[in-house]
């Protein structure tokens, strides 16, 4: 009874999160007018450091994002699965993290500034709790990472991050 249930959370989950992240906003007009460009003189010359990744409608951050989030949703309800007593499919949470791990790399380089630490503790959690999917592993092992007190904060803020909403609040 409880492994149905659990279907029916992370899938609930992931379709609200695909649903949730996507804003209309994130690819208007006006994100892309020539009043939002930058001057043509504010051109970046080898002594003038380079700009921070912004969470722009088309970078890899934002382009992956909501697949990124299911991901992890469906890879937490799994692990979650440990805390009710129900037994892992280490072979399939070995699967879905490596797929995380893939996608989070090229993700990485283009997190915007107010999420990548969280960004980056959410990869490391995964990685951490997969790792510790080995016979001889107790469950508090693969189940704290992901839903510590530590880390939970930031899964909570990859979770709720949401491109559009970034990107509008540099406009007045």
């Amino acid at each position: 009874m409880a492994a149905p249930r659990r279907w029916i959370l992370a899938i609930t989950a992931a379709m609200t999160m695909a649903g949730c992240s996507s804003s209309p906003d994130a690819a208007s007009p006006e994100a892309t007018s020539p009043e939002s460009a930058p001057p043509a003189s504010a051109s970046a010359s080898p002594s003038t450091p380079t700009t921070q990744p912004s969470a722009t409608a088309t970078s890899a951050f934002c382009l992956d994002l909501s697949t990124f989030q299911v991901g992890v949703i469906a890879y937490s309800a799994e692990v979650g699965a440990a805390i009710e007593g129900e037994p892992l499919d280490f072979k399939e949470l070995r699967r879905k993290a490596a797929l995380i791990a893939n996608m989070g790399e090229t993700m990485r380089a283009s997190a915007p500034p107010d999420v990548a630490k969280h960004f980056r503790t959410v990869l490391k959690a995964i990685e951490t709790s997969a790792s510790n999917l080995k016979s001889g592993a107790t469950a508090r092992d693969v189940v704290d990472p992901v839903y510590g007190e530590r880390n939970r904060p930031a899964f909570d803020a990859v979770n709720e991050y949401d491109c559009g909403a970034a990107s509008s609040q540099g406009k007045a």
